[in-house]
Formats: C-alpha cells, sequence, structure tokens
C-alpha cells in the first residue's frame, strides 16, 4: 500500500510531464483538457491541464495550468458537448465555425486521450484560427448532409416564387431532422417587427388552438424577443439544445425566451442567425428533433444557413431596390416610374376600366425655396403630400417632379372622382400654406391614357393661370 501512494504522485506529474511534452511538440495552438463527468451526459468542470507556447500568448499572465477554460474564455455549451463527446466517450471531433465577435474563423479539432479514471477522461484540442471562410474545411461533412445541402442548393437556385423554394428545402430539413417544426423567421428592424417567413410542420395545429399564452400558431414572437437572441447565443455559430440542463441554462440567462417555448413543449432545439456580412437578417430554427442527429444536424444548420441567408437577402435586396426605384424619397409617394408602369399596365388592360387623372402642381414652392431655403420647401412638399393621403389612396399618387403630383383613381364611379376632388380643393383652400393648381380629366375608358393626361394638364395650366392673378407676387 505504502509503495502505491508513493506512485500516485508520480504517476500524475509523469502524465502532465508527457502531456506538456505532446503539446510542445505541435507548432500550433494547443491544449490537453481534462472533462469531469457531469450528470445526464454532460460535462462537468472542463480544465485547461497544460498548454503549448502559441497557446499560452493568446491569454498572457491570466493562464495557468488547470486553470477552468470558462475563466479564460465565456462558457460555450457547444464546446462543452464537444469535450464530453471526446474526453469521455471517446469521439474524434472536428468544429469549424466562426466567432460573431470578431469574425474570427476557427479550426477546433479535439482528439481523445486514454484516461484510467471513469468520472475523468482527457483529450488533445488543437486550434487554428483564421479571418477568411475556407471553404474546403466546411465541406468535410457526412456524405448524407452533403446530399441533403446538394438538393437543397439546387432548389433555392429555381425561379419560382422564392418563398415556396425555400418552403420545400424545410420540408427537407423536417424529414431529416424528424423535428416538429423548422421555421425561417426575419427581423424587420426599420418597422420593429419580427416576420415568419416560411415554416414547415410535422403536423397541423387546429385552427382553435391556444396555447396559455395566447400566441396562437406560434407565429407571434415579438419583435423584442426577437432581438434578445443576438445576445442570448453572443459569440457562438448557433444555440444548440438537446438535455434539460441546457434549457435550464437558456431559462437562466433568458428567461421570457424559453417561457416563450414552453408552451409548446420544446426540449430540444437547433437556431442559427441568417447573417448578410456579420449582420442578422433573421433566423433558422428547428425544435423538437432525434437528439441522436445532432452533430449532423449542427452541421446541416451551418450550411443551409449560408445558402438560405444568401437568397432571403438578395430577394429583400431586390425587394428593396424595386420599392426605391419606385418611391419618392422625401414624401413616400410613388415616383416617375411607378407612375409610367402604372399608365403602361392600365392602357394594356383588355377590359378598358374607367379612370380619373389629376394633374396638381404647387403652388409657390420656388417662393418658398428662394425666401426661407431649400429645407422649408421639402417640408412644404411633405405637407402637401400628407394632404392628398387623406383624400387618396396611397397607390393612386404619384410625385413626377418637383413641385408635380400626378393622382390615376381607378375602381371607383365618377361621381366619387369628382367627390373627391371637390374635397381635395375646399382643403387646400383652408390651408394657408399649401396650394395646388389642379387639372382633372375622366375617362369613361374610350379615352387613352395620354390623352387623360395632356387634357388634364391643360386644364391645371388654366388653374395655375387664375392662381398667379390672384398672387403676382408668387410668380417667379
Amino acid at each position: 500500500m505504502g509503495e502505491n501512494k508513493s506512485l500516485c504522485p508520480a504517476t500524475e506529474e509523469n502524465k502532465h510531464l508527457a502531456f506538456q511534452s505532446m503539446v510542445d511538440l505541435l507548432a500550433k495552438p494547443c491544449a490537453i483538457l481534462s472533462v469531469e463527468k457531469g450528470p445526464n451526459e454532460t460535462a462537468g468542470v472542463i480544465r485547461i491541464v497544460c498548454a503549448n507556447r502559441e497557446y499560452k500568448d493568446s491569454f498572457g499572465d491570466r493562464y495557468h495550468d488547470n486553470i477552468p477554460y470558462d475563466e479564460l474564455v465565456p462558457k460555450v455549451l457547444r464546446f462543452e458537448n464537444s469535450c464530453y463527446r471526446c474526453a469521455i466517450q471517446h469521439q474524434q471531433i472536428h468544429n469549424y465555425t466562426q466567432t460573431q465577435a470578431d469574425g474570427v474563423w476557427t479550426d477546433q479539432q479535439l482528439i481523445p486521450l486514454y484516461s484510467d479514471r471513469e468520472d475523468l477522461g482527457y483529450c488533445q484540442f488543437i486550434l487554428e484560427l483564421s479571418e477568411t471562410l475556407d471553404r474546403n474545411r466546411m465541406s468535410a461533412v457526412s456524405i448524407r448532409t452533403a446530399s441533403a445541402v446538394l438538393r437543397s442548393a439546387i432548389t433555392l437556385l429555381g425561379t419560382d416564387d422564392l418563398k415556396d423554394r425555400v418552403g420545400r428545402v424545410l420540408s427537407d430539413i423536417l424529414e431529416l431532422s424528424e423535428s416538429f417544426s423548422v421555421r425561417v423567421l426575419l427581423v424587420d428592424h426599420e418597422n420593429k417587427r419580427a416576420i415568419n417567413y416560411c415554416d414547415r410542420l410535422a403536423i397541423e395545429i387546429p385552427e382553435d388552438f391556444v396555447p396559455p399564452d395566447g400566441n396562437k400558431n406560434g407565429d407571434r414572437i415579438s419583435y423584442d424577443l426577437l432581438c434578445s437572441w443576438e445576445g442570448t447565443i453572443g459569440d457562438n455559430m448557433m444555440l444548440t439544445i438537446t438535455t434539460k440542463e441546457e434549457m435550464d441554462e437558456l431559462a437562466r440567462r433568458n428567461p421570457a425566451w424559453a417561457a416563450s417555448m414552453r408552451p409548446y413543449g420544446v426540449t430540444t432545439l437547433v437556431l442559427i442567425p441568417l447573417r448578410h456580412d456579420r449582420e442578422i437578417i433573421g433566423y433558422l430554427y428547428f425544435c423538437n428533433f432525434n437528439p441522436d442527429k445532432i452533430e449532423e444536424l449542427r452541421e446541416l444548420a451551418e450550411l443551409m444557413s449560408f445558402f438560405l441567408g444568401t437568397e432571403i437577402y438578395n430577394e429583400i435586396l431586390l425587394e428593396r431596390l424595386n420599392e426605391m426605384s419606385h418611391t419618392d424619397a422625401l414624401t413616400g409617394l410613388n415616383n416617375r416610374n411607378a407612375m409610367i408602369q402604372r399608365s403602361k399596365l392600365l392602357s394594356q388592360s383588355p377590359e378598358h376600366p374607367p379612370f380619373g387623372i389629376i394633374n396638381l402642381d404647387l403652388n409657390g414652392l420656388k417662393t418658398v425655396n428662394d425666401d426661407l431655403g431649400h429645407d422649408a420647401g421639402d417640408q412644404l412638399l411633405i405637407t402637401a403630400a400628407e394632404i392628398l393621403k387623406k383624400y387618396f389612396y396611397l397607390g393612386d399618387l404619384y410625385r413626377t417632379g418637383g413641385d408635380e403630383f400626378i393622382v390615376i383613381a381607378t375602381g371607383i364611379s365618377r361621381e366619387a372622382f369628382d367627390r373627391k376632388v371637390q374635397r381635395l380643393r375646399q382643403a387646400t383652400e383652408k390651408e394657408s400654406k399649401v396650394s395646388f393648381a389642379i387639372g382633372t380629366f375622366w375617362s369613361d375608358g374610350t379615352t387613352d391614357i395620354n390623352t387623360a393626361f395632356r387634357q388634364a394638364d391643360e386644364t391645371m395650366y388654366e388653374d395655375k393661370k387664375a392662381y398667379y392673378a390672384a398672387h403676382p407676387e408668387q410668380r417667379r
């Protein structure tokens, strides 16, 4: 017994020396980790037993042997899970992820090492950092995952509606992951909205189903709750939950988020941001999947987030460009491009519907610009646009030039059209700041659109002459 006691310290010392010699042989940052076996197949305390110079230098004076890893870097559940699987279950692990705080890509390799204890395991941790994505490293995934991603990429390259294509991709993810639901949520910061872009469910939810929190069908995640996800994920590529302990940890870090999932019985979750550059535009997530597939699903989520994020961002960008090309930035009304497109559609309509044209010119804009400055002139244009919105649909309103506005009214009778024009005249007569020269023309469908514009233009100029005759000081 005495001999055994004297050998134990020497054995531990020899083990440490062997570990140190092992890491010193590598030119890349390398460390030996010890992993305590926690409850329910989770990692307990993870310590850095020893490390080579390249690894130690990255932490400076904060590093010392046998330090708990989370005293040097933030606690990361995915990393702890990988350490447990490697050190305790003797699986070799390879992770390639991006640290979102600084955008650095990390290539992590964990190699299981021998341990003579059942409650403690060891693994070799090799780390390589790069500022750019190496797609060859990302391609080292399972054949099953690669096949699913290839099918999805081909689907997303289709020409039909993008939301339909995304739906087919989500259906594939639903089947592969054996999930209850898969969803893409988008973040609209401008309007402070959480948008349920597309989802797929394993079963249909009854129309009259209302969970305890009142969020019917699970699609009313608030904007504030959605924005809180970024802080909860932190520097990690994604968030994964496969155990009760991980769900409890989420409840501690983000109680509102955890509470929002309880009515739906969510027990497992994979959630990954969809990004353009470093900006989060939305999230892909699936829940209540087969936890035995977690590593395969992590691979799938990482790869699919690139394809989905790129395609959805491109669609959003095209929509914004289209909106910009058809919207007047100052007033928010449709612009000349939109008016030309509407005119073409109206002239090409086989039904030849009746329509009304109103040509408006804002009186006195040049005087305001000259006397008070262009900021005051811009405010006058904005006020004029707001008045027009009170009497006509936004889709019928166009700012076509500096002080020129057009209304193309369809779907109403001539009597209703005339009443709107009369109310507009009365409103501007009472409004001391805004005065329009107004010209109108009503077509029963037999007059072409260009003739209608010309007729309205002529009556507008007659109205403008009358205005300047009454207000000669405004003529510039």
